[in-house]
């Protein structure tokens, strides 16, 4: 694939599932693999369709996992901007907020909008939207499996509860991503001090882009080897 090519499918790809540089790859299938020693939820790569030798013949069939050895394989033909069709269980984002009062319907359906219209809603099959951690561990222990959480509103007197979840939740996937938003009208303060916050602010409308690029940047940082 040509450079101009990838910088326009960037553009439409802001998240960019569904393909991967070789770069990527091979440090993905080395995170992975380290991951997955101690993980409840196994993380991998398959192919989305055959990848082919510069003479049309099969390196990697479609649906085939790519582990260290086939990404080595890959190397001896492709260079590093080599792009790759893939899939991976680990896509898409949850945004956990509430959505019983009429403000945190207000404040709930602002971030499902912000979150709708990435990549020109184009992900909308990768997002979800459940009222609680609870809600939401029940459908990560079944086939839910997302990248990043996004936290919005939750009512003070569920706090407790939804901080024990959260921790459970980090028992099940340790490496999911998490951001929490607060909101100078709906939720002044934060609930958990400890993950990514971003500050949402009526008085300042630019709030809501920057809070969109840091959806961009934190789902598309990559698995780092020294990070996991």
């Amino acid at each position: 694939m040509e450079e101009k090519d990838l910088n326009k499918k960037s553009r439409e790809n802001v998240l960019k599932i569904g393909y991967c540089t070789l770069d990527e790859l091979e440090e993905k299938v080395k995170s992975f693999r380290i991951m997955n020693q101690n993980a409840v939820k196994k993380r991998y790569i398959i192919t989305r369709e055959p990848v082919l030798d510069s003479a049309n013949k099969p390196i990697l069939n479609k649906a085939q996992e790519i582990d260290v050895s086939s990404a080595k394989l890959l190397r001896r033909h492709f260079k590093g901007n080599h792009v790759v069709k893939t899939f991976q269980p680990d896509e898409g984002i949850v945004i956990i907020s509430d959505m019983d009062s009429p403000e945190g319907i207000s404040f709930t359906m602002d971030i499902v909008t912000q979150i709708m219209n990435l990549g020109g809603g184009a992900y909308e099959g990768f997002i979800d939207r459940v009222d609680s951690f609870t809600d939401f561990i029940e459908l990560l222990k079944k086939n839910l499996f997302p990248k990043l959480i996004i936290v919005g509103y939750l009512p003070k007197e569920k706090i407790q509860n939804e901080i024990i979840n959260f921790v459970r939740v980090k028992r099940i996937d340790n490496y999911i991503r998490v951001i929490e938003l607060t909101h100078s009208g709906y939720k002044p303060q934060p609930y958990f001090p400890k993950m990514k916050q971003v500050h949402l602010s009526q008085e300042d409308p630019k709030s809501w882009g920057r809070f969109v690029i840091e959806i961009i940047r934190e789902y598309t940082r990559p698995y780092f080897i020294e990070e996991v």
